[in-house]
């Protein structure tokens, strides 16, 4: 299946009910800063906190009444198992969440509060995926993909409509990439809708799949290494079939930032923006902050994903983050 433009179109209308647009803000500082319009997208204003809801409501609203007795399960490092949940919850259909046993506490309770079945089991996403798998094919479960679904890039992509609404003069793009869900989603939507725009991929300093993967021209395995940004790097199951051929032919170019430019990120946001962000959120302002990558720009934007850190958490990164601007 190939997806398209229209199939973005028809998820913002579907979503609508449940997936309200977030607000692209200026950021006077960043844009001083680096002598340019800079725009944030606050995907932080969602009910679960995070961009994934729209895939999620995408997914889940498309299936059939007999899919939704079954129930459906997925595997996440936090963000779209809340997302899962949250519409689940209100479709009156049971969700199954798998993590790894290495997500911060506050993620697991986060799920649990949206009305999920946790279930922990293995040390990276690749055992929680095959657990996740497996559970399905036991229980009669539909599988939710976290990233590499057309119905959840499609989801994803209504970020990309709504960035070149608010702004059409945009010119460059900053978007994280993970597995490449949203990137997938919204890269589709902007290079269709202004094939001249600037696609940039930020990923972790270590464990970047996706870079690594397009790197060699085929899925490789990456090891998956503890970071700030948790939701960023890891691996990319074997059978991929959408996010990585689209990410492949639609991103212009990556940039990775380490695990201290992205504490200093956040540390900025709380200081200038007055918002928390998790670390995975402040990997595209990371590397405006510490790379030259949008200096021949004329407008660029990047994406605030998720909000979802522990307050305690965030406020011990500002404290200990050196001078922001």
């Amino acid at each position: 299946m190939k997806i398209r433009i229209d199939d973005i179109y028809a998820a913002q209308n579907r979503i609508a009910p449940y997936v309200r647009p977030t607000p692209l803000r200026k950021s006077h500082t960043l844009s001083d800063f680096l002598d340019l319009p800079v725009w944030l997208k606050f995907e932080t204003m969602h009910d679960t906190g995070a961009f994934k809801l729209r895939g999620a409501a995408n997914k889940l609203l498309s299936l059939t009444d007999e899919q939704r007795q079954r129930g459906v399960i997925t595997v996440s490092s936090g963000n779209h198992g809340r997302a899962v949940a949250y519409i689940a919850r209100h479709l009156n259909i049971r969700a199954v969440v798998c993590v790894t046993e290495i997500i911060p506490a506050e993620k697991v309770e986060g799920l649990k509060a949206f009305g999920a079945e946790v279930v922990v089991h293995g040390q990276n996403q690749d055992a929680a995926d095959a657990h996740a798998r497996r559970l399905a094919d036991k229980h009669g479960l539909v599988f939710v993909s976290p990233f590499d679904d057309p119905l959840v890039i499609a989801g994803q992509g209504t970020l990309g409509l709504e960035l070149l609404a608010a702004q059409p003069n945009l010119d460059t793009v900053l978007i994280q990439v993970s597995g490449g869900g949203l990137m997938s989603g919204a890269a589709l939507a902007l290079k269709t809708l202004k094939p001249s725009i600037r696609v940039i991929g930020v990923s972790t300093e270590h464990g970047a799949a996706m870079l690594e993967s397009i790197k060699a021209g085929h899925i490789v395995t990456v090891e998956e290494k503890p970071s700030i940004a948790d939701a960023l790097p890891g691996p990319i199951p074997a059978d991929n079939q959408y996010t990585f051929n689209m990410c492949r032919d639609l991103v212009d170019e990556f940039v990775q930032v380490a695990d201290a430019d992205i504490e200093r990120a956040m540390a900025y946001l709380i200081r200038h923006e007055k918002c928390v962000v998790e670390g995975g959120a402040a990997a595209g302002v990371a590397a405006m902050l510490s790379t030259p990558i949008i200096q021949e720009s004329r407008a660029a934007a990047t994406i605030l994903t998720g909000n979802n850190i522990a307050t305690e958490r965030a406020l011990a990164i500002y404290e200990n983050a050196k001078e922001t601007l």
